[in-house]
């Protein structure tokens, strides 16, 4: 005696055949391309940048260039001009009371915050600044306009 009688349905198809051929229309469907961390934040740099005339603080947002992959000489001297691993992404240095800045992580799908992240983070906050992780460009958009009041 058999284990597994496959399902028919009243066409005769059995669940086998059904998965295969929703498999196989499922392999002509263009997929949606993945945005990236850079293109979210180029995105959100450009919509600074076509902001700055309504909202002059916006000129003073910039990227922390801490991260990316370099080759081991590069990597040596960027770490001993400063460079520290997990520094936020995006820093904007314009008070609001009672924060001092606004620093933002930039992340997309289901990535997370690293160690080093987390402990910038807290440590940052600790020190009076607003800090947030934003998962798309719009998220970093909503965030920089409540934290500015605009």
């Amino acid at each position: 005696m058999e284990r597994y009688q496959p399902n028919k349905n009243k066409e005769g198809y059995s669940d086998l055949t059904a998965y295969k051929e929703i498999k196989k229309a499922d392999k002509n469907k263009p997929k949606k391309p993945k945005t990236t961390e850079a293109e979210e934040q180029k995105a959100l740099i450009q919509w600074a940048k076509w902001q700055e005339g309504r909202y002059p603080e916006l000129k003073l947002l910039y990227h922390c260039p801490n991260g990316g992959t370099r080759n081991k000489l590069e990597a040596a001297n960027l770490k001993r001009q400063g460079v520290k691993a997990g520094v936020p992404d995006l820093f904007l240095p314009i008070p609001r009371s009672p924060k001092y800045g606004l620093f933002i992580e930039m992340k997309v799908g289901r990535n997370k915050c690293t160690d080093n992240q987390k402990k910038w983070i807290r440590d940052l906050m600790q020190q009076g600044y607003e800090v947030k992780v934003c998962y798309s460009c719009e998220e970093a958009i909503q965030t920089i306009k409540k934290y500015l009041g605009i």
